[in-house]
């Protein structure tokens, strides 16, 4: 992306600097002070009196006057999916569909439009939102078509519907077995209905044809430029390295793709590869992937031990309130991982277990416990966390077990607001307090961070502090303060990755990756903080995004060599 500015010395004055605390409510808190901030050569120098501050600056410096607004740490969206990010850009966007009439026509609307096209996907179909309350069926999604490959992905990302040519091109035929790991959803006739669920969902997922590479440059300049507005200054990104994913045989050049994009990103990157091999995380920690001197990082490997809350497959102890014939399911045998996370962590690598159901994150931490007992700790040196991603669901022991081994959780507070409309009535009122239960996690020492699991759900960072404080009225004895929501995307997403002392604060020898915030969020009401603006985003001294209306000027300072 363009680079609307360069790292040059600079001087923060006339605002509130931000310094979440840590981790939690054991650490000290402050609510932010005025003081000045100076960062040269990419790097915090001074933070104290403006006096001070400008001693330590050359005499050439910009000053950038904060007029009252906040000065913050960075924003780091510790999970996220660049590769999808940019595909979902050039695809039929359905998160505001109203109703399956309205997908129809807008099917039928891009065949118009183009008349060749063999292959149409959708993403983001929520059946919770439309009028009729369901999924397409794989016979409508042909009428709509033409005939032609159509595949819907819902919200969730673990679940896709496919026409019945879609499902033809995929090899799922009338007899066609469950594959490991998935399932094939069949009528009374026991012909496939078209949807499919997770491992089956990647046999139509696979059918997305391939971008060409000017397509992906263009659109992970628009994502970055997105991400650098909602002042993001760091990710942590998943990518596969092979069939096994949420993308299927589409995904396979992932981690081929962002070798040869990454270059292009302006964030401080951690990459996380999703494999069923841990060779291939080692072999690509030899490109452009991992270079720690440039800010680059593969530090581990993902798999995933169960489906997702929307769609039912989250494994579960219970059933679902709203589905009692199922609880769910496992979606990875727990020997299998076992075997992955043992090589993962004898390479120096960290494992990144995705588990959202109860059951399914009791397993995960079932397995760092015998990690723990047979392996010991990651070697000296390994510094980023085991990690669960979404961590949505979890009982008081499994609470415990993740802080007495270290295991950090990585949490989407964003989906409270997405989900809002169904959560409730899928949880029960059972396990409500355990559902995104962000407060249980801080009160018991867990380390955690914040995401967006984007393009799954909004990258826009603001609004999820603004989730994890109002909770949008679920569950509200779950709650964090504002500077508790803060931290998990700053100083908690730090320590995720290992950068405990690099970045994640206002503080003299950090990274300068800052944000110029509007206002402060601790002084607005709680349901305006996702309408903070963002005025200015510096990544290691560059301004990668800024406002007009943030005033800088020149400045020097006489008789100073």
């Amino acid at each position: 992306m363009t680079e609307p500015g360069h790292a040059v010395p600079r001087l923060y004055v006339g605002g509130t600097v931000l310094l979440p605390s840590p981790l939690g409510p054991a650490a000290p808190v402050d609510e932010g002070q005025e003081v000045a901030v100076a960062t040269a050569g990419g790097r915090i120098v001074a933070v104290g009196s403006a006096e001070d501050c400008r001693s330590a600056l050359p005499p050439v410096h910009e000053v950038v006057r904060l007029d009252g607004r906040a000065l913050a740490p960075g924003f780091v969206d510790a999970h996220l999916h660049p590769l999808p990010m940019c595909v979902f850009e050039d695809q039929l966007d359905l998160d505001a569909c109203p109703s399956l009439a309205w997908l129809f026509d807008a099917l039928a609307d891009r065949v118009r439009a183009d008349p060749q096209t063999e292959v149409l996907f959708g993403f983001q179909f929520d059946d919770e939102r439309v009028a009729e309350r369901r999924l397409p069926t794989a016979d409508e999604l042909e009428r709509a078509s033409g005939g032609r490959q159509v595949v819907i992905v819902r919200r969730d990302g673990h679940h896709a519907v496919g026409s019945r040519s879609a499902l033809r091109a995929a090899g799922i035929h009338d007899g066609t077995p469950d594959p490991a790991g998935g399932r094939i959803d069949r009528g009374a006739d026991g012909r496939p209905t078209g949807l499919c669920a997770e491992a089956a969902a990647q046999l139509l997922t696979g059918l997305l044809p391939a971008p060409t590479l000017d397509a992906l440059t263009a659109a992970l300049d628009r994502c970055t430029t997105r991400l650098a507005s909602f002042g993001v200054t760091g990710i942590t990104a998943f990518v596969q390295s092979a069939t096994e994913g949420p993308a299927g045989a589409a995904g396979e050049l992932e981690a081929f793709a962002w070798s040869v994009l990454v270059e292009r990103v302006p964030f401080d990157v951690q990459t996380i590869v999703i494999t069923p091999d841990v060779g291939h995380a080692i072999d690509w920690r030899g490109t452009a992937l991992h270079d720690p001197g440039r800010r680059r990082r593969l530090d581990g490997i993902k798999l995933f031990l169960d489906g997702t809350l929307g769609g039912h497959s989250a494994c579960m102890h219970q059933p679902f309130a709203d589905r009692p014939a199922t609880a769910g399911m496992l979606t990875l045998d727990p020997d299998e991982a076992y075997r992955r996370m043992v090589a993962a962590q004898d390479a120096g690598l960290c494992a990144a277990l995705h588990a959202i159901g109860d059951r399914a994150n009791r397993t995960a931490m079932d397995l760092f416990d015998r990690l723990d007992r047979d392996h010991g700790s990651p070697a000296p040196g390994v510094t980023a966390r085991h990690r669960v991603e979404h961590a949505s669901v979890l009982d008081q022991a499994t609470v415990a077990g993740f802080a007495r081994l270290g295991v950090a959780a990585v949490v989407q507070p964003i989906s409270l607001q997405s989900e809002r409309h169904w959560l409730d009535a899928r949880v029960g009122p059972a396990r409500r307090s355990r559902t995104y239960p962000f407060r249980t996690l801080l009160d018991a020492g867990v380390t955690v961070a914040g995401s967006s699991d984007a393009p799954i759900e909004s990258a826009h960072v603001l609004a999820a502090i603004q989730a994890a404080v109002t909770r949008h009225d679920f569950e509200p004895g779950q709650s964090l303060s504002v500077t508790e929501a803060l931290a998990m995307y700053t100083s908690g997403a730090a320590a995720v990755r290992g950068l405990t002392g690099e970045v994640g604060e206002i503080a003299v020898g950090r990274r300068a990756d800052l944000v110029v915030l509007g206002a402060d969020p601790h002084t607005v009401a709680p349901q305006a903080i996702g309408q903070i603006e963002v005025l200015a985003t510096i990544a290691g001294g560059t301004e990668i995004h800024r406002d007009e209306r943030l005033t800088r000027e020149q400045h020097m300072i006489e008789g100073r060599a």
